[in-house]
């Protein structure tokens, strides 16, 4: 079947919409803990910038006290061994005990999560006590998806909160090696979906949704029982993509095969 013009004006009207949508959208790219702006001295720190340039803005890490801080470290250490996350040995390891809090914010470079793109990080943890995990955010700072580590009330477990499909536990079944993937696809200027998989010593994939559009993200960890190692937190293997422009370029091809039908 040959396409008529008005078919044709109904696909170009589409692609300007698609190409709307990624106005603003953050360029793919990765950071590791391995990269050469987290090499001493001071290690991990505010205003540090690895990875490839143009996907993440600069981090800023803040904590309240001695008991609660960030390094660049082993995510081995968390256990006898713990879930091995690490790139040349290395991760970002954040503790936050004794009533105190250490966080690391990070924007996707002033820009958003553009549309069809899937931003990633992975995760390992052992102790549950406390609490310490990941927010997703919007441009206003406000958390569309949390998933956290700990007691919320109800007994160590972890949790899902503020996503619009999928919130509440998924599962609370303890592993020494305990690694998670999260990764979050901005399916519409609407919301996304999510995925956790579990691997280590349980396997699990949870799934859901959430609302708005991905501006930001933190990391945090808070009042864990000690200092011991295995109280810390560990993430690394920060991924974002396709290339925004991707999904237009394929859309311009199908514009183009269409008028050459005609």
């Amino acid at each position: 079947m040959i396409p008529q013009p008005m078919q044709i004006r109904h696909v170009a009207a589409f692609i300007a919409l698609a190409a709307g949508t990624t106005h603003g959208a953050v360029f793919n790219g990765t950071d590791i803990a391995s990269n050469a702006a987290y090499d001493g001295p001071g290690f991990w720190q505010t205003l540090d910038d690895g990875g490839t340039p143009a996907t993440f803005g600069p981090w800023t890490l803040t904590n309240n006290g001695v008991n609660s801080g960030r390094f660049i470290g082993s995510s081995i250490t968390v256990g006898g061994p713990g879930a091995d996350i690490n790139t040349s040995g290395e991760s970002f390891g954040m503790f936050g005990h004794s009533g105190q809090t250490s966080e690391a914010f990070r924007d996707f470079n002033g820009n958003s999560l553009g549309v069809g793109q899937t931003f990633s990080l992975e995760l390992a943890v052992n102790f549950r006590n406390g609490q310490k995990g990941f927010d997703l955010r919007n441009s206003a700072d406000a958390v569309i998806f949390n998933f956290n580590i700990g007691n919320l009330g109800s007994g160590d477990a972890y949790t899902v909160q503020f996503a619009s499909g999928g919130s509440g536990s998924i599962g609370n079944t303890y592993s020494a090696n305990t690694e998670f993937l999260l990764s979050f696809t901005q399916t519409s200027l609407a919301g996304g979906t999510w995925s956790i998989a579990r691997s280590g010593g349980v396997t699990d994939l949870d799934t859901g949704t959430f609302s708005g559009i991905a501006e930001n993200f933190k990391l945090y960890t808070n009042n864990t029982g000690s200092g011991a190692a295995e109280n810390n937190l560990f993430a690394n293997n920060f991924t974002v993509v396709p290339e925004p422009a991707t999904a237009l370029l394929g859309s311009l091809g199908i514009l183009a095969l269409l008028r050459r039908r005609k």
